[in-house]
């Protein structure tokens, strides 16, 4: 049976070497891509798009240098970023993750110019 993280098993330990296997240069490439997305604000902004999962604090440290995101933070980042923030915290992504980090970002792109267009034909309509 599993033991999970509250009680220190080997889940747990599985998931703190996972952590520790982000070198520096990908850890300097979460913040980097953090700050990217919200250049103010940063921690709150990450907090509000993980649902709380990861705390604004916790951000701010990973910002500062005191600590690294561990396995389940990554998780809950690639769960709010998507594609995008594992392409750029790889840096060598594979092809198909190239591919699928331009399908999320078409369809981001095209979901703005529709509210853009609504926007528009709002005003146009006055």
């Amino acid at each position: 049976m599993r033991k999970d993280s509250s009680r220190g098993g080997k889940f747990s330990r599985n998931a703190r070497r996972i952590s520790r296997a982000l070198d520096s240069a990908a850890r300097d490439r979460v913040s980097d891509f953090l700050r990217r997305a919200h250049p103010l604000k940063t921690g709150e902004w990450v907090e509000d798009r993980t649902g709380g999962a990861v705390s604004a604090m916790r951000v701010r440290k990973w910002l500062t240098g005191d600590a690294a995101p561990d396995f389940f933070a990554l998780l809950h980042l690639i769960r709010a970023y998507g594609a995008d923030f594992l392409v750029f915290v790889i840096g060598d992504a594979p092809e198909s993750l190239l591919e699928a980090a331009l399908v999320e970002r078409r369809a981001r792109y095209l979901e703005s110019v529709k509210k853009l267009e609504e926007e528009f034909e709002s005003l146009s309509s006055r």
